[in-house]
């Protein structure tokens, strides 16, 4: 199963944990934009204060920011026909990628659809010559996990 990743995470416990906000963030509510929620697979195991999400497998807890020590944005990116793409999911089920491009031209040369901001086709996988993670400076401005590298190679189709 091949898995694109977009969002913010953490290391929290020696754990890559997702990072998400909660409903209603956005609203001047002080107590609201200072918490997240983190979580993580329920296949890791359950950690203390942490608690199950049945409806998502995944175990879940509520944060305050400035108690996070590092945190960091994950874009995955890949080269169709040579250009570079913001890769946005995998249905496993239709076995297809979602390409992203807002380059117009692009779009147009490749026979994308246009959404509201954006342009997006779905390609099979096996038309992606390289896929990898990049790794960015969050908006929380706190740094990478050191065991985390800036970019992350996938998938790099053999010539």
């Amino acid at each position: 199963m091949m898995k694109i990743r977009k969002g913010t995470y953490t290391v929290y416990k020696g754990i890559e944990m997702v990072i998400t906000e909660y409903y209603g963030h956005g609203i001047l509510n002080p107590e609201i934009e200072n918490h997240r929620e983190i979580s993580y697979s329920k296949e890791l195991g359950k950690l203390k204060g942490f608690e199950l999400d049945n409806n998502s497998d995944r175990f879940f807890k509520d944060i305050r920011v400035d108690k996070l020590n590092n945190a960091y944005r994950v874009d995955t990116k890949g080269i169709y026909k040579g250009d570079e793409f913001l890769l946005w999911g995998y249905n496993e089920k239709r076995d297809v990628i979602g390409l992203i491009t807002y380059n117009e031209e692009i779009a147009k040369k490749y026979d994308f659809i246009k959404l509201s901001d954006s342009y997006i086709k779905e390609v099979s996988p096996s038309e992606i010559e390289k896929i990898w993670e990049e790794r960015t400076k969050s908006e929380f401005d706190l740094p990478l996990p050191e065991e985390i590298k800036e970019k992350k190679i996938i998938y790099q189709k053999e010539e």
